[in-house]
């Protein structure tokens, strides 16, 4: 609440200018870089209107940051807007004094104001608290890590039938993918070119393979985005999003399509 603050202490919205102060804090917080061309991405190149971020400052010292990515979210037949939760960060020296609860109650407000019908986020296990406990998120699960051991590369099996075929960039034929499966879907990102591109084809540090099944009529059946990260000592193959329309198998080709890229790769 506001008597909890400092009078040293001052919130405000993010101003042109900030990025160096966000991110120094960013490293103060998760002792790691990240890099300005990451920052402009994730905050001012989304592609569904500019970032709202709140900031709290101790004189013109950045000890709290908030920052929220519009987005786009079909609910049934509607798209309606809504804003994902990244990055809450408090100053080391500032913990357990109110900071991330003041700035969250700021940014709800801002949120109504934007006509944003929902937040949603990924906290790890240190700010689930705060999230279901002081801020009333509701929690709606966990998100299950599915893994599979892979063996060696065996014969190509079926799939090599189908076309499949490295794509640079998302184009129409994904829009009409898209408009084909959408009523299967009932709350998602809806999967237009202009999301994809931002969230893959543009992104300034993550390189990913990006792969679609075409059909006959030249379109496109599915599409696949996969990723090699190193975890540790090992290299692991991630399937970050896979799309296809019902039916044909189309599904289990797309993993065993995966499952060949990162074997021929020697990824386990």
């Amino acid at each position: 609440s506001e008597c909890d603050m400092k009078t040293s202490w001052q919130y405000r919205d993010y101003q042109k200018g900030d990025e160096q102060k966000i991110l120094t804090l960013y490293r103060q917080v998760n002792k790691r870089e990240m890099f300005l061309p990451l920052w402009v991405w994730k905050f001012a190149d989304v592609p569904f209107g500019s970032a709202i971020i709140k900031l709290m400052f101790d004189d013109d010292k950045l000890i709290g940051h908030h920052g929220l990515i519009p987005m786009h979210i079909q609910v049934g037949r509607t798209v309606v807007d809504a804003a994902l939760s990244v990055n809450t960060m408090t100053h080391p020296d500032y913990e357990k004094q109110g900071i991330f609860s003041h700035l969250t109650e700021e940014i709800y407000v801002k949120c109504q104001q934007l006509g944003i019908k929902f937040v949603y986020g990924f906290p790890n296990d240190n700010s689930y608290y705060a999230w279901t406990k002081k801020l009333g998120l509701k929690d709606m699960g966990r998100m299950t890590i599915l893994e599979k051991n892979l063996g060696v590369p065996t014969q190509r099996k079926k799939w090599q039938n189908r076309t499949v075929n490295s794509l640079e960039v998302f184009d129409e034929r994904i829009d009409l993918l898209w408009k084909t499966v959408q009523e299967g879907y009932n709350v998602t990102v809806p999967r237009t070119s202009e999301y994809l591109n931002w969230r893959f084809v543009k992104h300034p540090v993550e390189r990913y393979a990006i792969f679609g099944i075409e059909d006959d009529s030249r379109g496109l059946s599915g599409y696949l985005v996969l990723k090699t990260y190193a975890l540790g000592p090992e290299t692991k193959g991630h399937i970050v999003d896979m799309l296809c329309v019902e039916g044909k198998d189309l599904a289990r080709d797309l993993i065993r399509y995966s499952e060949h890229y990162f074997m021929e790769r020697g990824i386990r």
